[in-house]
């Protein structure tokens, strides 16, 4: 029988040492509490069946970078070539520690039945976390990312959960990139129930991607809460956005479901859709677009609606829409064969509803204040 073992960083003379002992079927790699300060890359390249649990004591496990080339702080390889090899990866309860002249934190590529559970990341010039090349089956999980360029970049993805992750700029800290970003070539990704709070650009890009789940997340103060590029067959549910515009379908996006969310102080938008190029069916419900509890201390007085373009075959119903400032509340300029219903509108600055589209509408039951 196989057996794996248990290796102490300490006792092996170091994090390199340590994964460089990993028996041919794997095992546990302990890093006990302290700091660990690394010069350049820890690195591993894992084989068929190589198993590797990567563990801290409760993030009292401080992994410290010192280097200033962009170089990753640790480096993760998989099986190379291979979607389904038989190879987990669990990294549990570190600190990973950067400089904003450091590169990635984390990097796995080719992840397989990966788990990154309860780990801080702070002050990386890279990325918190990136997947490389192509992979199925990762985790991430109640870790905290902070003055981070990025939080999580993925690419060739399938099947990737983020939940009860949260990330933040740090004040006086680095000018970061978008916090989240998946590729084109993801799918079934689920970022359920984070709190992303506070970057400079956006909150989450999907680029030219498919078949995805964002609910429950709490994003805030983004030049863009989601950001989605020429993407298909998503779910937006139940978020609570605080962004000058909450959701931006920009290029040819089908079938995007936008329901359920809160959208506070959407100065520019709640939801805009430019450039769709013909494309469409998207369903705009249940949300909730309005200013907040704060709106009287608030310097930017303007409140976004919801901007169709030039898209088409748009449903929009059962909207609540209070105190827009945008020239409509419900606006498209082009496009067609929209049904708007059932919104409530109120106190707008602008008309109601305003569809200039080149085909048939119906615009049925909504309630407004005007007379």
């Amino acid at each position: 029988m196989k057996r794996g073992g248990w290796i102490d960083a300490g006792e092996a003379g170091g994090i390199q040492e340590a994964l460089d002992a990993l028996p041919d079927c794997g095992g546990t790699v302990h890093i006990p509490a302290g700091t660990w300060t690394v010069e350049r890359t820890v690195e591993i390249a894992l084989r068929e069946g190589q198993h590797l649990f990567l563990v801290g004591d409760g993030r009292a496990s401080v992994i410290e970078s010192t280097d200033t080339s962009g170089a990753p702080l640790l480096s993760i390889i998989g099986v190379i070539g291979e979607w389904w090899p038989d190879l987990k990866i669990t990294i549990r309860d570190l600190t990973f520690v950067g400089n904003h002249d450091s590169g990635d934190a984390l990097v796995i590529d080719h992840p397989n039945d990966t788990m990154i559970d309860a780990c801080f990341f702070i002050g990386h010039g890279g990325t918190a976390i990136r997947f490389l090349t192509r992979g199925t089956n990762a985790t991430v999980r109640d870790c905290w990312m902070r003055d981070c360029r990025r939080a999580l970049s993925a690419e060739n993805l399938h099947h990737l959960t983020m939940h009860g992750n949260q990330t933040r700029r740090l004040n006086d800290g680095q000018v970061q990139d978008e916090h989240v970003y998946i590729d084109r070539n993801c799918r079934e990704v689920r970022i359920v129930a984070n709190h992303f709070a506070y970057g400079d650009a956006e909150g989450i890009i999907l680029d030219g991607t498919a078949q995805h789940v964002i609910s429950g997340n709490t994003i805030e103060g983004f030049t863009k809460g989601i950001y989605v590029l020429g993407s298909r067959d998503l779910a937006i549910t139940s978020n609570y956005l605080h962004a000058p515009i909450g959701v931006h379908l920009a290029g040819e996006c089908n079938g995007i479901a936008i329901t359920g969310n809160t959208m506070i102080n959407t100065t520019e938008a709640a939801v805009r859709i430019e450039d769709a190029s013909g494309s469409g069916g998207h369903t705009i419900s249940s949300n909730i677009i309005r200013k907040s509890v704060y709106a009287d201390i608030v310097e930017d007085k303007r409140q976004g609606g919801i901007d169709l373009g030039d898209a088409r075959d748009c449903v929009v119903a059962a909207n609540v829409l209070e105190d827009v400032t945008a020239d409509a509340a419900i606006l498209a300029l082009g496009g067609g064969g929209h049904v708007v219903s059932g919104n409530r509108i109120a106190r707008c600055t602008g008309e109601p509803v305003r569809l200039t589209c080149q085909g048939w509408c119906a615009i049925t039951d909504n309630l407004t204040d005007r007379k």
